[in-house]
């Protein structure tokens, strides 16, 4: 009974606590002795004080007590502290002393997750978006802006030192100006991943019916993809724009197509994979977290045949470049392709 009191007072905001609401915490099982008992040894150990004013019911026990926060939060407080001494020096626990023993339960898990990060890879050096960050520490690029990863990088005092840029870098694309000055209300726009493949295909461009070739830079499409109407001047709602992602056939890339297709409604450039699976795979992918749900969509997308290509693939801890295509066969897989989403 005494650890269930304890766990009550524990979750009181403020510093008052009555007896009626202690009486709650004891069972059938409990005698109203027994229950005194555990009061009065509460009261001796310091964890609450009587309010005198407020008199005593007909077994002499107080109506209404104080609560000494500070030794209700003695062992939560020594917890906290112990690891305090253990995590990377730049997270900050003292926040958590004023907080419940149920946030820091909840939290915690967390901050040993952001730790091993920090153990095994230090603070970052360079700025990057929070998709892009929240995938490296986490394996989940919605944890800061949809999870609640963002007020709990604050809380620690860490947000600003992983150099998250609050302002997302400008698209870079190159422009089709045939298509553009044709007024279409439709226009269609192909993100590579890689810079070597963004290379490879540039020159292709004029002679396909794509408005624009964007480079994706890994996660950084995933904050600046919204600035495309704008910067290319055409933010009018009539004008609509078709996208289409082609990236590393790897856990990472998927996941970065998976995370445009539910924000921006990207489609799969499918062709190139379909190409890419005609060529033997890479080894050496062995560290990167699988998003099931991501995975299990971009598997939709392909035949039953390739699906098995795909899944034999991972099995063996390999991967497809998107190098293992070749400047010619880029250029013919793009000009060739038929560019409608089933």
């Amino acid at each position: 009974m005494k650890s269930k009191i304890i766990s009550i007072l524990e979750q009181v905001k403020g510093s008052m606590i009555t007896l009626s609401e202690l009486e709650s915490v004891a069972t059938t099982l409990d005698t109203y002795d027994d229950f005194s008992a555990t009061i009065h040894t509460l009261l001796d150990e310091g964890y609450m004080t009587p309010v005198k004013s407020h008199g005593t019911n007909w077994m002499g026990l107080p109506n209404s007590f104080r609560i000494q926060k500070g030794k209700v939060k003695q062992s939560l407080i020594e917890e906290i502290q112990a690891i305090q001494f253990k995590v990377h020096p730049t997270i900050e626990l003292r926040p958590y002393f004023s907080s419940s023993k149920k946030k820091w339960k909840e939290d915690k898990p967390w901050i040993m997750l952001i730790d091993d990060y920090l153990q095994e890879n230090g603070l970052p050096t360079s700025f990057t978006n929070s998709s892009e960050r929240s995938y490296e520490v986490m394996k989940d690029e919605k944890w800061i802006d949809e999870k609640g990863g963002k007020a709990l990088l604050d809380k620690i005092n860490l947000y600003d030192k992983l150099k998250i840029t609050k302002t997302p870098d400008p698209l870079m694309f190159a422009i089709n100006p045939n298509n553009l000055l044709r007024n279409d209300r439709v226009h269609k726009h192909l993100i590579v991943e890689n810079k070597a493949t963004y290379s490879g295909l540039i020159e292709s461009l004029l002679t396909t019916n794509f408005t624009t070739l964007i480079y994706g830079s890994g996660w950084k499409i995933a904050s600046s993809l919204n600035q495309l109407p704008n910067q290319l001047g055409l933010p009018d709602k009539e004008n609509q724009h078709e996208i289409y992602y082609f990236g590393d056939l790897d856990y990472e890339g998927i996941s970065i197509y998976f995370h445009l297709y539910e924000k921006y409604n990207v489609k799969l450039a499918r062709c190139f994979y379909e190409a890419m699976l005609r060529k033997p795979f890479y080894k050496g992918k062995e560290n990167q977290t699988k998003n099931e749900m991501a995975v299990h969509h971009f598997l939709y997308e392909f035949s039953q045949e390739d699906q098995k290509k795909i899944l034999a693939m991972f099995e063996e801890h390999a991967y497809y470049p998107q190098e293992v295509l070749t400047k010619e066969e880029l250029h013919t897989i793009w000009r060739s392709a038929v560019w409608t989403h089933n």
